[in-house]
């Protein structure tokens, strides 16, 4: 896994989840008309998560957190 990945998995972990969602894994991320329909969902898997944690700094998924 990219550092940022694995950086997203030592928090989970440390924060005692057994879940983690990582968007780039769960959304395809190059295609247009996939994300004009599942961006609509984002809503509900964010608004219930317990903890977001975002690499908004980083220019890609080697940064890590």
């Amino acid at each position: 896994l990219p550092k940022t990945l694995q950086d997203a998995v030592y928090v989970a972990r440390g924060l005692g989840l057994q879940r983690l969602w990582i968007d780039s894994f769960c959304i395809v991320q190059d295609d247009q008309n996939y994300w004009e329909t599942d961006s609509k969902l984002m809503e509900s898997v964010f608004g219930s998560a317990y903890c977001i944690v975002a690499a908004s700094c980083a220019s890609g998924s080697s940064d890590g957190l």
